[in-house]
C-alpha cells in the first residue's frame, strides 16, 4: 500500500450492526477506525472530521447506501475513496454502486477475510495513485500554459521589434523622401515663378512688335507665327503655367500628407481631428483606390476631437483600409464614416466594404500576431494585431462584423477624454 510511515490511514466505517464492528476491527487492525452506526451519523462526522475512507454498508436502517453516496460526492462534495459492504448475491446491486463512484466492493460473507483489508487497501492506493495522477497533470497544464504565455509574450516582443523597426525605416525613408523631393521642388518652383515673368515679358515685346508693323510683318516672321500657332500659344500660356503650378503644389501637398500621416516626431498624446487621420490615411491609399476602380464613400461626421498619438492612429486607419482594398474585387465600394455618441465622450470610426467578408474560421485569429491569410511573403501578419493593440493602448475598442460574401466592417470606439481628465 501507497503511504508514509507517519500515516495511518483513518477509515470511516457506516455501520449499525455491533458484530459486524468488532469484526471490522480484528480485519483492519492495522488501520485507524471510526464507527458510525448510521448514514445520517456518518454524513455528520464527514462533514466535520477528515478521513481516507469510507466503508459503507448498503444496508442501513433510514438511509440506504446508495443515498449515502450520493450525498458524500453531491452535497459534500468530497472525492474520498469508499468501499461498498453489500450482503451476499447483491453483485448487480454493487456493480449499480460502482458506477456511482464507488471504488470495490465486499460482501458480508467477506468480512472475516482477507478480502476487505485488500479492498481497503486497493482502493487506498487507487485513490493515491489518481491524485497524484491529476496533481501531476495540472502541474502540466500550469507548465503548458506558462510555455504558451512565454511564447505569446516572445511573439508579441517580435513584433513590437519588427514594428519598431519598421516605424524607424518609415521615418528613414520619409526624411530622406521628404529632402530628395523638396530640394528640386523649391527650385522648380522658383524657376515656374521666373519663367511665367520672363514668358509674359516676351509675350509683350512681341505684342509690341506687331502693334508696330502692323500689316509690314516680315513673311519670314509670319511664316514662323504660322507654324507655331502663336495666338494659341499666347491664349493657351496662362493655362500652362497655371496647372504648371497646381502640378507643384500637388506634389507639395504629398510631400506634406506623407509627413503628416507618419508624425514619427510627435511622441505625445494630442488633441487631434479623427476626421483629419482619414483624409491624411485616405491619401496614402489613393492610388490603389484608383487602380482597382474602388468606388470610395467618405462620410465624416461632426465628431469631437480625441487625445491620440496622430502617427499611431494613421497606421491603424491605413492597415485597415489596406486590408479592405487587397480583400474586395476591382469596383467594390469602401465606405469611411465617423459618428459620436450623445454624449460626445466616443468617437467611432466606421470602415465597411461589400467584399466576401471573413469566415467564421479566421475571424476569431484576425488580431493574432503573425496570422496572416495571404500569400507566403506578401503579409507579415501584423497589421491586425498593431491595429488592435495600438486601439487598447487609447483605451478605445475595435470590433468587428462580416458575413460572408456580403462585406465587413471594423468598427474603432475611441474616447474624446484621457481617464484622467476633468469631465
Amino acid at each position: 500500500m501507497i503511504e508514509t510511515d507517519a500515516h495511518i490511514p483513518r477509515i470511516l466505517i457506516v455501520e449499525d450492526s455491533r458484530y459486524d464492528q468488532l469484526i471490522y476491527q480484528h480485519t483492519l487492525r492495522d488501520f485507524d477506525l471510526v464507527f458510525a452506526d448510521s448514514g445520517e451519523t456518518g454524513l455528520e462526522r464527514l462533514a466535520t472530521e477528515e478521513f481516507d475512507l469510507v466503508v459503507l454498508d448498503f444496508q442501513l436502517p433510514r438511509m440506504n447506501g446508495d443515498q449515502v453516496l450520493s450525498r458524500i460526492r453531491e452535497e459534500l462534495g468530497l472525492d474520498l475513496p469508499v468501499v461498498i459492504v453489500t450482503g451476499g448475491g447483491s453483485e448487480s446491486v454493487a456493480v449499480d454502486l460502482l458506477k456511482q463512484g464507488a471504488y470495490d466492493y465486499v460482501t458480508k460473507d467477506d468480512l472475516h477475510t482477507p478480502r476487505v483489508a485488500a479492498a481497503v487497501r486497493g482502493a487506498l492506493d487507487r485513490h493515491w495513485l489518481d491524485r497524484a495522477r491529476r496533481k501531476a497533470e495540472d502541474e502540466l497544464r500550469r507548465r503548458k500554459d506558462e510555455l504558451e504565455t512565454a511564447l505569446r509574450q516572445l511573439q508579441e516582443a517580435q513584433a513590437h521589434l519588427v514594428q519598431s523597426e519598421k516605424m524607424a525605416s518609415l521615418g528613414q525613408l520619409v526624411a530622406g523622401v521628404a529632402h530628395e523631393i523638396n530640394n528640386p521642388l523649391s527650385y522648380v518652383s522658383n524657376n515656374i515663378a521666373v519663367l511665367d515673368r520672363d514668358v509674359r515679358q516676351v509675350a509683350a515685346i512681341m505684342a509690341d512688335y506687331r502693334a508696330h508693323c502692323g500689316a509690314n510683318i516680315p513673311d519670314a516672321i509670319r511664316e514662323a507665327e504660322d507654324r507655331a500657332d502663336l495666338p494659341y500659344v499666347l491664349n493657351n500660356l496662362d493655362r500652362l503655367l497655371r496647372s504648371s503650378r497646381q502640378g507643384l503644389e500637388r506634389v507639395r501637398e504629398i510631400v506634406a500628407g506623407l509627413r503628416d500621416f507618419s508624425r514619427l516626431d510627435e511622441a505625445d498624446r494630442k488633441l487631434i481631428d479623427p476626421n483629419d487621420s482619414i483624409r491624411s490615411a485616405l491619401e496614402m491609399v489613393r492610388y490603389h483606390i484608383r487602380q482597382k476602380g474602388i468606388h470610395l464613400v467618405a462620410d465624416p461626421g461632426d465628431v469631437p476631437p480625441c487625445w491620440c498619438f496622430a502617427g499611431k492612429l494613421n497606421q491603424v486607419l491605413l492597415n485597415i483600409l489596406m486590408n479592405a482594398i487587397q480583400a474586395v474585387p476591382d469596383g467594390a465600394t469602401i465606405t469611411v464614416a465617423t459618428g459620436t455618441n450623445p454624449e460626445r465622450t466616443e468617437v467611432e470610426i466606421a470602415i465597411s466594404d461589400d467584399g466576401p467578408g471573413i469566415p467564421d474560421s479566421v475571424r476569431g485569429k484576425i488580431f493574432d500576431p503573425f496570422f496572416t491569410t495571404k500569400p507566403q511573403g506578401l503579409g507579415t501578419g501584423l497589421g491586425l494585431w498593431i491595429t488592435y493593440n495600438v486601439v487598447q493602448e487609447h483605451q478605445g475598442r475595435i470590433d468587428l462584423e462580416s458575413e460572408v460574401g456580403k462585406g465587413t466592417t471594423f468598427r474603432i470606439t475611441l474616447p474624446t477624454r484621457l481617464p484622467c481628465d476633468p469631465a
